[in-house]
Order: structure tokens, then sequence, then C-alpha cells
């Protein structure tokens, strides 16, 4: 490939299990849904694998001057956040309430951005009972004993996304848990009628049908055709919502709207440990807070940028570490580019060496774009960003024109960012910042020439403790500002 080549970005979608280019329904935007947390207790790591991808596909998308609408949900209302609320005794506002800000500040830690709305499904119940009645209307579903069921034989379609096999089922046959791990289909709840727990602790709506509450499935596709319209152009989520929760949500809302549900479906592949998924239900999860007292969380984004979406990751301390390896030295380059343009402009001519290095930006940032063209290949994105952090390195160490310095690293940070690292990374504080620095380092360089130690590393841990560092050497004192935690 050459750098001029022309790209297009391709995704795999689950549903044609092939790459294909992406054509939104729209020209120039997009409608995007992600499947987001039951909000019952604090996610683990193995959760934000999920949440981080749909984060660089939204950032590959703006990237390439896409309009995305990005709605994430909050499953506030199901069977285990009722049955947790009720083991300690909470209201299941409040519990989910105390969950839903424990997740925002995780995306948070990891600079995810935020998404354009996050809708909660307790907010949406009254769309919830019309769309279940317009189902009933259309009889493909019907009332039985315990909630309102979605008859699966009246949607020949049904298990063209997983590919599961409904010759064998009844239709007698019904599962009313939100979730299972059966590979056989059944007729699946829309409704739940109370339980008299639920009625004392008042967790249920009056419909037609009876007093209760929703079924898991019913929730996702209320709110994304009441946010998003009838076809969305992508909907993500981890492989497990396969089968059956993304099956549902396409048999119940094409059964409604006669349309075509999603245009792209994006799954992506577990955290694992030891070599099994990582869950709260198998119990070997990894808390976000654990990882957090051991690396940083920059470390944490880069360990699942390193990996493809649609391979699994194993999570091990050494793969942390080989992570904090790894963003240590991209910082590294930052700091040397930040050193160098404050310093003397020492190559103030354009010889071969800038117009190598311009060029190898270029190049650079042509592989990175065509590997995030190629269904987000965020591993191939890193390298292309590792080669070109090695090429200012070699330039800056025998001196630099600041202009070709400035572009080249103009076009580094554009590729860490748009992965989303070192966007917290504190900048250099221009020329104010610079003149006082200059003025401190200078002070202190008197304090040492006059062996009052103890004042000079008073100013220097002073500074350090507001992020400043400040490095003595023979040649003179230099400064940087830290990577702060986050």
């Amino acid at each position: 490939m050459t750098i001029d080549e022309p790209r297009g970005l391709m995704l795999y979608d689950t549903f044609t299990r092939q790459k294909r280019p992406f054509i939104p329904l729209e020209e120039g935007k997009v409608r995007m849904y992600a499947c987001g947390p039951t909000v019952y207790g604090d996610p683990h790591i193995g959760n934000f694998r999920a949440f981080l991808v749909g984060d660089v596909l939204r950032r590959w998308l703006e990237y390439r001057e896409y309009d995305v609408f990005h709605v994430m949900n909050i499953t506030d209302i199901e069977d285990k956040t009722i049955r947790d609320s009720a083991k300690e005794g909470v209201p299941l506002k409040e519990f989910t309430d105390r969950y839903t800000e424990s997740f925002l500040r995780g995306l948070d830690l990891l600079n995810i951005k935020r998404a354009t709305t996050y809708p909660r499904a307790t907010e949406f119940i009254s769309g919830m009972i019309e769309f279940i009645q317009a189902l009933l209307d259309k009889d493909v579903a019907y009332v039985a004993g315990d909630g309102v069921y979605f008859d699966i034989d009246k949607f020949p379609d049904y298990g063209k996304l997983s590919g599961i096999d409904t010759s064998m089922v009844e239709s007698t046959e019904r599962m009313a848990k939100d979730e299972y791990d059966k590979e056989t289909a059944n007729d699946f709840a829309l409704w739940k009628f109370a339980t008299q727990d639920e009625l004392d602790r008042g967790i249920y709506y009056e419909t037609p049908w009876g007093n209760g509450r929703p079924g898991w499935h019913i929730e996702c596709s209320v709110m994304t055709r009441s946010l998003l319209g009838d076809t969305l152009d992508i909907h993500t989520g981890g492989e497990d919502l396969t089968f059956p929760h993304h099956e549902n949500e396409i048999a119940q809302t094409e059964s409604l709207t006669g349309k075509k549900f999603v245009r792209y479906w994006i799954h992506l592949r577990h955290l694992m440990i030891n070599g099994r998924k990582m869950s709260k239900s198998l119990g070997n999860y990894v808390s976000f807070e654990e990882v957090l007292e051991k690396y940083s969380a920059e470390a944490f984004r880069y360990f699942y940028l390193s990996v493809h979406y649609r391979r699994p990751i194993d999570y091990t301390d050494a793969s942390m570490e080989i992570a904090e390896n790894s963003v240590a030295k991209l910082d590294n380059t930052l700091d040397i580019v930040d050193n160098a343009l404050r310093g003397d402009d020492s190559n103030l001519g354009f010889t071969e060496r800038e117009g190598t290095l311009l060029y190898s930006a270029r190049e650079h940032l042509a592989r990175f774009e065509a590997a995030m063209d190629d269904d987000l290949d965020t591993h191939g994105a890193l390298d292309a960003i590792h080669g070109l952090s090695g090429a200012i390195n070699e330039y800056v160490a025998v001196g630099a024109n600041k202009g070709v310095l400035l572009r080249a690293s103009g076009t580094y940070r554009l590729m860490l960012n748009t992965l989303g690292l070192f966007e917290k990374r504190r900048a250099v504080g221009g020329e104010l910042l610079d003149e006082l620095l200059s003025t401190v380092t200078d002070v202190r360089e008197a304090l040492r020439a006059q062996k009052n130690y103890e004042i000079s590393d008073m100013i220097r841990d002073e500074l350090k403790k507001i992020g400043i560092e400040l490095a003595d050497s023979t040649e003179g004192t230099t400064w940087k500002i830290e990577r702060r935690p986050e």
C-alpha cells in the first residue's frame, strides 16, 4: 500500500459474517446504540472492554467526519437489580443510582467519551407498554399466567443473527428469566407480572394485562426506537449478547416495524482470566479499583487497544506491565518534544533530515488510518504510533527545526488522541509558564552553586506536588509537566 492509496472504513458485521464497507442510512450521520450496563454492582474490568470498543468506534467515525448520535442504555430494572436491591434492603432507584455513578466514574477514568445520552429503562415504561400492546394486536405475542410473551413461531426469521436452531422448539415453551445460557430458543417474556415481593416494594406498573414490569429484551427495543428511529446504523455489544438478547431485539422490533432493525452488528470478544470469561456470575473478576492500585488508567486503556476487539484478551500482570512500559515510551516522546520546543531552535534550516521526518509522519499516519479503516485494527494503529515515536526521538537527538517538529509531533498527538491516549496529559503551558519556570530554574541553579541544597530541593519538591518535575544535570535544569494520576 502506498501512502496515497484511497481507503474506506470496513466493519465486520456479525449478521453477514464478513467485513463490509460502512455506509450509513443517512449520509454523514450515524445512529449508534451500545448495550450499556445492568447497574447492580460496581463494574469489573471485563465490562469495560465493551464500553471502550464502542468509544474507539465512535472516535474513528468522528475522525472520518461523521456526526454520531451515540446512545448507551442503563438497565435499572430487571431480575438482578430487583434481587440485589432487596438483599441490601435498599429502594431500587437508590440502589441503581449508586451503581450508575460508579459506572460513569469508570468511564471517565478510562477516558471513554460520554455517550450522547444514557437513557434509563425506567424512563421508557409507557413506551414499552405501547410497544407490547402493538405486538399483541399483531398477534405475535400472547398473555400467559405469569406475563406477556413473544411467540417466536410468528417470526420466521428468528435465529438469523446467531444461527440458533429453532426446529426443536415447541410453541408452548417459555422462558421467564431475563438471561439464560441455553442453546435452544424459547418464547421470551415481554412483560412479567409482579411477584408479591415486587408488589410489596412498589416495583410494578399498571397495564391492561396486569401489574408488573418489563422483561429485559423489550427495554432496548423501545429505547432504540424512541431515540434513534426504526433502523439503526450500528448496534454494539459483547459476544454473549448475540443470543438471546440481540436475537430477541430483532424479532420484536422487526415484527412491529416491518423494517430492518440494524445495518451493522458489532460484537466483541470477552476479556479472559486464566482462559475463562471474566464475569460476576463466575466469581473470577478483577475490580477496576484493584487494577488502578497497581497500574495507570492510561496503561489499562492501552492494554485493551493492543488486541483486536474480535480476539479474546487475557488479563495478566505480565500483559499489564508491557502496557505500562509501552505508554511510558510514548509519553517519553511527548516529553522529548516538549523539551525541544522549549529550547533554542538548534536547526533553522530545512535539510534532508527534515524532509525525512515529515515523510515519515505522513507514512505512519497513512498506516494508522489504514489499520483503523480495516475493522478498527487498533494493534496495527499502535504499531504506526510507535513507528512515528521512534522517528521523532531519532530526529530530536541531533537537533530539531521547531517548525518541522511541531508538524510531525502534531501528527503524533493526533494519532494518540484519536485512540483516547494522553488526552488528559498536561501540555506545555505557553510563554508565561515557560518564562516563570525559566526564572525558577535559574534561581535553583544559583542556590545549588551556593551549595544551598535545602532550599533548592524544597523548590523542586513543592513543584513536584503540583505536577512539575525538575531534572538536574551537568548541562543545567530541565522541567516537564508530569502525567498526573487520573
